[in-house]
């Protein structure tokens, strides 16, 4: 309808242009040429691009943060747990050592006294190296350490104290070296236990995480391969043409970074896995059994040295014994420690073996016998026993310790190629894409 304006001069009604032009709809550039055939293949190559390159960033990312994990448990978290490992040892061998070395035989103590202050030395290197590895922020592991420390230096004073009673001909000295065995016993090793089971624990618990497939890296990937596919299916329906070459190079080099993604993951996690089942966790328990030696020499010669008037250390040589013989049954047969573990299980009766006719004599009353079985080199003594149950649960923990280093350097070594080369094969496969999908674009121009 058209409304007619009035004319004020009286000459009548006149048309009104401006009610009977239509506004004209704004152009929008953009959605036209996304609507366009052209438009939609570059928009097309410029997602695939994107993608393909996203392909090769993530694979690369999530494979350099997981290097960085092995390299710290390399570098970092496995050696400090050795190192708290070697302390809770080092201490137990001073005490069964200084116990061990006021027993009075015929025998030269100097070799007892030599182990006695290598093992306080030792120790004394393992609290360095400790101290310069745990994080300054876990509050809890730094006290430990200084209390460690602390009670080290009031047991090794305890131990100079029963030796200058003891070489004076005071009965006092074997007081003072049950004070200092307690000391030993009922805190700083439970001490040293402690911080040593929260560093093997941050061990397997880096494993563990290692050892999971990678499939933020690989699910990436299986996406990029999918969207490659279907792109090929829509360039055959709106080129009718069957294949495109670029695209599918572009196909095979995704194909191949989610091939290698896979397969570094797998043998990278199964690797990882192995060290942990294999090495760190049959490594604690054998690392035990040989702290629960040393604590039970240590009883079995203070057991002695009270002349069985206290029954407490002979209980406690007799449970720390047990618990020895449970840990290394745990040991699977084909463990890199079977063999060792199996000649300190034969080396374990013997000493027992030999504790038993300890005892006895004991029990008689023939103390120098007691103590000659307690410290000869025998083939039937404890001392003999126990130096060759220690030296196999050494080898033990040397073959396991091996196994965890060798398996986590295969871990590390899987993903080495992968970080630098999906990169590399990303950027080729988005090459590709855009030498795909230009030349069809070019053909609508």
């Amino acid at each position: 309808m058209f409304q007619r304006a009035t004319d004020t001069t009286g000459a009548g009604h006149v048309l009104d242009e401006s009610q009977v032009a239509e506004d004209a709809p704004p152009r929008r550039p953009w959605r036209e040429l996304l609507m366009s055939t052209p438009g939609r293949l570059t928009l097309l190559g410029a997602l695939l691009i994107s993608a393909t390159l996203v392909a090769g960033v993530v694979p690369s990312v999530s494979v350099g943060a997981r290097q960085q994990q092995i390299q710290t448990l390399r570098g970092h978290t496995e050696p400090l747990a050795v190192a708290a490992q070697s302390l809770y040892s080092s201490l137990s061998i001073a005490d069964a050592a200084a116990t061990t070395s006021f027993i009075s035989t015929d025998a030269d103590p100097t070799t007892l006294l030599h182990t006695y202050n290598q093992a306080l030395a030792d120790a004394s290197a393992a609290l360095v190296v400790a101290g310069t590895g745990v994080d300054p922020q876990n509050r809890d592991a730094v006290q430990q350490l200084t209390d460690i420390s602390r009670h080290l230096g009031v047991y090794a004073g305890l131990i100079s104290t029963a030796r200058a009673n003891d070489n004076a001909g005071n009965p006092i000295g074997v007081a003072y070296l049950g004070d200092a065995s307690a000391l030993m016993q009922d805190t700083v090793l439970p001490m040293a236990h402690t911080l040593y089971s929260d560093q093997i624990r941050a061990v397997a618990d880096t494993q563990t995480r290692t050892e999971q497939l990678p499939t933020a890296a690989l699910a990436t990937t299986i996406v990029v391969l999918a969207l490659l596919v279907l792109a090929q299916l829509y360039l055959v329906r709106k080129t009718h043409r069957r294949l495109n070459p670029a695209l599918l190079a572009a196909t095979a080099l995704v194909a191949v970074i989610a091939l290698g993604v896979g397969t570094a993951g797998l043998v990278s996690s199964t690797a990882g896995a192995r060290a942990r089942v294999e090495g760190t966790e049959p490594l604690s328990a054998i690392a035990s059994a040989g702290i629960l030696a040393q604590q039970a020499r240590a009883d079995e010669t203070l057991s002695l040295l009270q002349r069985g008037s206290d029954s407490r250390p002979e209980v406690d040589y007799t449970a720390y014994t047990a618990a020895l013989a449970h840990l290394l049954a745990q040991t699977p047969p084909g463990s890199a420690a079977a063999t060792p573990v199996a000649a300190a299980n034969a080396e374990l009766e013997r000493w027992r073996h030999a504790h038993t006719r300890q005892q006895q004599a004991l029990d008689r009353g023939d103390y120098q016998g007691a103590a000659r079985i307690a410290v000869g080199s025998g083939a039937d003594d404890s001392a003999a026993a126990f130096d060759d149950l220690t030296t196999h649960i050494q080898e033990a923990i040397t073959a396991l310790r091996e196994e965890a280093v060798n398996a986590t350097t295969e871990s590390y070594r899987a993903l080495s190629a992968l970080a630098d080369g999906a990169v590399a094969l990303s950027v080729l496969a988005a090459l590709a894409v855009g030498a795909g999908v230009w030349p069809r674009v070019n053909e609508y121009h």
